[in-house]
């Protein structure tokens, strides 16, 4: 019976191994598919360039402006249509022209009655008809110039649009970054005040506390225990942010590579505003449009220049399919002048003008509030390092307090309300740290950015990327 009993234990037990052998495998490869991937900021950047919607439309509008450029210089090359037509009738002007142009004209179709009342004719006809411009008011010359001007612009506003999705990417990474330090700051907190409520109610229990300091010490921990779950929920909403600038599926986890928040800059405010005038894409758009202004103010003087344009006209002309008729070839030029045309030429280069003195402020007024604006972000981030250095300091401070006050609690010369304002100040200061640093790096990141040099390698290695397919 022993035997039996010991035989069936081992049978269960070789089962139990076997279903771990076939299962376990399968749980790990589950674990790993949703184990959090690491991700550096490079990465994001790359990720961003690839797949944000917003990228995806700047493409779009660059690529919709290089095919406006190949519909310009489609202008100067020769249109060629090919026009059939049918015609049935006894009018006898077509009649007559039908006959002459099948070669179908006998010295009989001279005779009055029959030119008078003929025949009902079929005339069955093809043109090949070819148009070169030569010189249209400059029309052409224009439209080409001022669509490859509208290709820079749009390469400038990929530009600019990337810019802003970089920084847009850099600060919900450090926004991830910050939110899951918070968690961690306050996982350390709870565990404080964890033991600090142990140390109370063993003093508690002891006799040589007072009740109010173990009831103080647990409401310390619910309140820690509180603000966690909060943070943990936080750094979630944080990564579907960091997902959602991205352009990828908001549900992904990442594993977040820190970053260096040291930010060091030895340049001057003379040197970022220089830098931002020579990169600032928003200001090379304003100079691209003063260009087009310009271009459009002479088409506007061009129209009261001539037209000119050759037309070459190869014609066949059948009194059947079947029948071999007459072809013919016409070579023309034309010459189209305005002589006059309600004085509307003259308001279309007065409007010309206005636009262009428009264009020219503008750019000006574009210049000044780039200037401002990097004037405002070195501010701010000057203010930014300085509030760092402040906030670091108070952590050394609260935490040295902290220890002070733990030793003379723990030799009963301190109250529990003094210890647990001590913990609160630790944790306040470096959550207040930790925000300092995210602002720091941001300020640090906007100045790159109003400066227009924020990705400017990994945009530099796109476009290379880009050239290459």
């Amino acid at each position: 019976m022993v035997s039996q009993i010991n035989h069936s234990r081992v049978k269960l037990l070789l089962l139990t191994l076997f279903v771990l052998i076939i299962f376990h495998p399968m749980k790990v490869l589950g674990d790993n598919g949703d184990s959090p991937r690491p991700l550096t900021l490079h990465s994001a950047f790359e990720t961003a360039l690839e797949k944000n919607p917003m990228m995806l439309q700047a493409q779009a509008s660059t690529q919709k402006a290089s095919a406006q450029v190949n519909r310009a210089i489609s202008a100067f090359l020769p249109k060629v249509n090919l026009e059939f037509g049918y015609s049935h009738s006894d009018n006898p002007v077509m009649v007559f022209s039908n006959k002459l142009n099948q070669a179908d004209f006998t010295p009989s179709d001279f005779d009055v009655t029959r030119l008078n009342n003929p025949d009902y004719r079929d005339n069955w006809q093809y043109r090949i008809v070819m148009q070169q411009p030569i010189f249209n008011q400059g029309r052409e010359y224009i439209g080409y110039k001022t669509s490859r001007l509208a290709q820079n612009i749009m390469d400038l506003a990929y530009r600019q649009i990337a810019q802003i999705v970089l920084y847009t990417v850099e600060q919900a990474y450090c926004q991830a970054l910050l939110a899951e330090e918070r968690v961690e700051v306050l996982r350390s907190a709870f565990k404080t005040a964890a033991r600090h409520e142990r140390l109370a109610r063993k003093r508690y229990e002891a006799g040589l506390v007072l009740k109010s300091d173990l009831l103080s010490a647990t409401v310390q921990k619910t309140k820690v225990e509180r603000q966690l779950f909060k943070a943990e929920s936080d750094f979630r909403i944080a990564l579907a942010a960091l997902n959602n600038a991205m352009g990828v599926d908001q549900g992904l986890k990442w594993r977040i590579n820190p970053v260096d928040f040291e930010t060091r800059q030895e340049h001057d405010l003379e040197h970022w505003i220089e830098t931002a005038k020579r990169n600032r894409p928003e200001y090379f758009m304003a100079k691209k449009r003063v260009e087009i202004a310009d271009y459009q103010h002479r088409q506007a003087l061009f129209r009261f220049l001539p037209s000119l344009n050759l037309v070459g006209i190869y014609e066949g002309d059948r009194q059947n399919l079947a029948y071999f008729g007459g072809d013919s070839w016409t070579l023309m030029a034309t010459v189209s002048m305005n002589v006059f045309n309600g004085f509307g030429d003259r308001a279309s280069v007065s409007a010309a003008s206005a636009e262009r003195k428009k264009a020219a402020a503008r750019l000006a007024q574009i210049g000044q509030q780039i200037e401002l604006e990097v004037r405002q972000t070195f501010y701010r981030f000057e203010t930014a390092k300085k509030q760092l250095k402040v906030a670091r300091e108070s952590v050394r401070q609260a935490k040295e307090s902290q220890k002070i006050l733990r030793n003379r609690y723990a030799n009963g010369l301190a109250l529990m309300v003094e210890l647990l304002a001590a913990d609160t100040s630790v944790k306040e200061t470096m959550l207040e740290e930790a925000a300092a640093r995210f602002d720091a790096r941001l300020a640090w990141s906007d100045l790159r950015r109003k400066a227009g040099v924020l990705g400017h390698d990994i945009l530099e290695k796109n476009r290379s990327k880009s050239a290459q397919r």
